[in-house]
């Protein structure tokens, strides 16, 4: 007799719900990575002034060896954006076009530099900006850990071993793997074992230089990228690492859940690819593994033929674990 009554309810819209609604002025310049290596990477244009390059100043860093390392700069101007080629080895490009000097920039323009990278330039509102950071952080996200994921940590290390053989300097691969995580899962249930996931994330972000990239490779697994770093440094990193998981104390539901981690260290000098890099790194972290686990490895050939390495006590630059510190005051 109803079948066809209209049933949908009626909603009271609220003022954020105008807003997004109309479309406000399209101020905010956005650059878009349409080819090269790091494609589909978004950059917001929020500074007066935006460098682009290989250089460690640049806030656009593109891994391409065509891009010098002050290739271009972008210039807002109260509503105006302007792209400036800056000398580069290769110049710049805006719509096909060579730039010399400085040129204005328009919604939909394209800017080409260095051998493969072109640049998509947009003009978005509040709200459209907005959006486009939420999609970019779903692509290259972990939705659990909220680190990033393993589609862009395979191309950020493809980017950083690159970067490592150009200018023949040091880079680590740290292999992080939860020990005994199945046990853990078993015993408190999934949601257990994603909040050791996600506290153990929280960690390892204090635990890192700015510098170094963390990702979730998989699993109970994380990645670390540690640029410009020698062997005892990474070693000791990769400690402070272990023993950093070590003290943690997770409360899931009445209880308080430990985890430790074997990590396996791959070092270079710019001489390996990516794919031999990991694959050391891996083989490292099954050897922690065979040792007894928690324990730390450095691959076979890059250290004394893969001895372990164990950091002299004390060894106090790690975060410290409150209720442990307390136990040990009482205990003393």
């Amino acid at each position: 007799m109803h079948e066809n009554r209209d049933d949908t309810g009626r909603l009271r819209p609220t003022f954020r719900d105008y807003d997004a609604g109309q479309a406000g002025p399209r101020t905010e310049g956005v650059l878009t990575v349409l080819c090269g290596m790091e494609a589909g990477s978004l950059f917001t244009l929020d500074a007066p002034r935006i460098l682009i390059g290989r250089s460690g100043e640049a806030q656009i860093q593109l891994d391409d060896r065509g891009l010098s390392r002050r290739h271009a700069c972008i210039a807002r101007e109260g509503d105006e954006y302007w792209l400036e080629d800056l000398g580069s080895t290769n110049g710049t490009r805006l719509d096909g076009m060579a730039v010399s000097g400085r040129v204005r920039l328009s919604n939909g323009s394209r800017i080409e530099v260095g051998g493969s990278a072109v640049l998509g330039f947009a003009l978005y509102d509040e709200v459209e900006i907005e959006a486009a950071r939420r999609t970019h952080d779903m692509m290259v996200r972990d939705p659990l850990t909220r680190l990033f994921n393993r589609r862009h940590m395979e191309a950020r290390l493809r980017s950083e071993v690159a970067f490592a053989q150009r200018h023949h300097t040091p880079l680590a691969l740290l292999m992080v793997d939860l020990d005994h995580f199945k046990d853990i899962n078993d015993s408190a249930g999934h949601e257990g074992g994603d909040a050791v996931l996600r506290v153990v994330s929280r960690a390892l972000e204090r635990m890192l230089r700015g510098e170094d990239v963390l990702g979730r490779w998989g699993g109970e697994e994380f990645l670390v990228l540690a640029r410009n770093i020698d062997k005892v440094g990474a070693m000791a990193l990769a400690e402070r690492i272990r023993r950093g998981i070590e003290i943690l104390r997770i409360p899931v539901g009445d209880s308080e859940l430990c985890v430790t981690a074997s990590i396996g260290v791959a070092h270079d000098l710019g001489k390996s690819d990516a794919p031999t890099l990991l694959r050391s790194a891996d083989e490292a972290m099954y050897a922690a593994k065979a040792a007894g686990r928690n324990h730390i490895q450095l691959a076979s050939g890059t250290w004394e033929s893969g001895t372990s390495f164990k950091t002299p006590e004390p060894f106090h630059d790690y975060p410290t674990d409150p209720v442990r510190e307390e136990r040990r005051a009482g205990e003393g």
